[in-house]
C-alpha cells in the first residue's frame, strides 16, 4: 500500500485497517483479536474489529492498534474516530476501554475513554474523570467521537465531542502527560475489569473502529467530514 499524502492540518489517518497503525503487526494479549472486517463499517467498506475473550485468568486483556508519538508538550491536537458496539451489547458495571492516551517516556497509563454501564466516560491518572455522554440508545450505530488535547502547564485543554455535540470541556487548565514529553494513541479494546475480577458482562466483547484521524482542528478530525 502506497503512502498517501495527508491533507494540510492532518497528521495521521486510518480508514479502518490494522495495517495503518505504527504497531502493525499487532500482538493482542491472550486470545485477543485485531482484524479488518467489511461489516459493520462507517465509511469505505471496512473497519477494525478489536475483540477480547475471557480465558479464566487475570492480567491484561488488550487488543489495541497504537500510533506512536502523536503529540508533544506544547502541541494542540484533535483525535477523531467512529466506534461501534453491537445492537445486543450488554451494559454492565465494568470499564471497557476503547481508546487511551499514554505517556511514552516513562510510559504508563494516563487518560482512558471507556464504556461503563450505559455511560461514555473518561478517567485514569491524568486528573480528568467524567461521565461524558449516554450511549443507551447508540448501540448498533456508529458513534463519532473527537477528543481535543492541548498540552500546556497552565493553559491546556481537554474537550470531547460526541456525534457532533461538545459534551465535555476543560480549558485554561494544566494538561500534561505526567513527566513524559510525548504520548501515544491506542485504539481497540481493553477489558480493564478482567485484570482482577470475573467478567460482569459477556466473556467475549468486540468494539469496532473506523475513520481515525489526528488533526489540528475539530473540523478536520470529525469523521463525518471526510
Amino acid at each position: 500500500m502506497g503512502v498517501q499524502a495527508l491533507p494540510a492540518g492532518v497528521y495521521f489517518q486510518d480508514e479502518g485497517t490494522v495495517q495503518g497503525w505504527s504497531n502493525y503487526p499487532q500482538k493482542p494479549q491472550k486470545q485477543g483479536v485485531l482484524r479488518n472486517v467489511t461489516t459493520p463499517a462507517y465509511k469505505g467498506g471496512n473497519a477494525i474489529e478489536a475483540k477480547q475473550t475471557y480465558i479464566n485468568e487475570g492480567g491484561g486483556y488488550h487488543s489495541e492498534t497504537i500510533q506512536a508519538s502523536t503529540q508533544a508538550v506544547g502541541q494542540d491536537r484533535y483525535y477523531g474516530q467512529a466506534v461501534y458496539i453491537a445492537p445486543g451489547w450488554q451494559f454492565h458495571n465494568q470499564n471497557v476501554t476503547f481508546q487511551q492516551w499514554s505517556p511514552e517516556d516513562p510510559e504508563g497509563p494516563w487518560e482512558l475513554m471507556f464504556i461503563q454501564n450505559d455511560d461514555l466516560r473518561i478517567g485514569g491518572s491524568g486528573g480528568f474523570s467524567a461521565n461524558v455522554a449516554k450511549v443507551t440508545d447508540l448501540r448498533g450505530t456508529w458513534i463519532r467521537i473527537v477528543t481535543r488535547l492541548k498540552f500546556h502547564a497552565s493553559n491546556g485543554a481537554f474537550e470531547i465531542w460526541v456525534n457532533g455535540v461538545k459534551k465535555y470541556s476543560k480549558t485554561g487548565v494544566p494538561v500534561l502527560p505526567k513527566t513524559s514529553r510525548t504520548i501515544r494513541w491506542s485504539s481497540g479494546i481493553y477489558c480493564t475489569g478482567w485484570r482482577e475480577n470475573l467478567p460482569a458482562g459477556p466473556r467475549e466483547l468486540s468494539v469496532f473502529h473506523d475513520h481515525a484521524r489526528i488533526a489540528n482542528s475539530y473540523g478536520l478530525a470529525e469523521p463525518a467530514n471526510w
